[in-house]
């Protein structure tokens, strides 16, 4: 029992890292685009392409390592190893919006003060 508890327990994050990469890959699509430079990027990004196109990347990313640790569960060390590089891609996107959300709400502010 202490055995299918302990795998549970490494499974359950994996699970929602997929869940919640997938549902931002959707959500960033259905968001409305402006054309910057030629191509659609969500209104939040729109100063920073750049790092709207990371985001898509460290989304990517984290589903695909979630993805994977989820179907080598039975190997454990590439399943180690796929689960690091998910945790860590979903804490880079987090990052990255976290980081545009705080530049499109102290932007406004910024001009005002100069």
């Amino acid at each position: 029992m202490n055995v299918v508890a302990h795998k549970s327990l490494n499974l359950c994050p994996m699970k929602s890292i997929l869940y919640i990469s997938s549902t931002a890959a959707t959500i960033s699509i259905v968001l409305p685009h402006e054309n910057v430079d030629g191509s659609p990027v969500p209104a939040l990004f729109k100063d920073r392409p750049p790092d709207y196109h990371m985001f898509l990347m460290f989304i990517l990313f984290a589903f695909l390592g979630a993805f994977s640790a989820l179907v080598l569960q039975h190997r454990p060390r590439f399943g180690k190893i796929f689960r690091i590089s998910a945790i860590a891609s979903m804490l880079s996107a987090l990052a990255i919006v976290l980081n545009a959300v705080a530049l499109w709400f102290a932007g406004p502010l910024l001009k005002h003060i100069n």
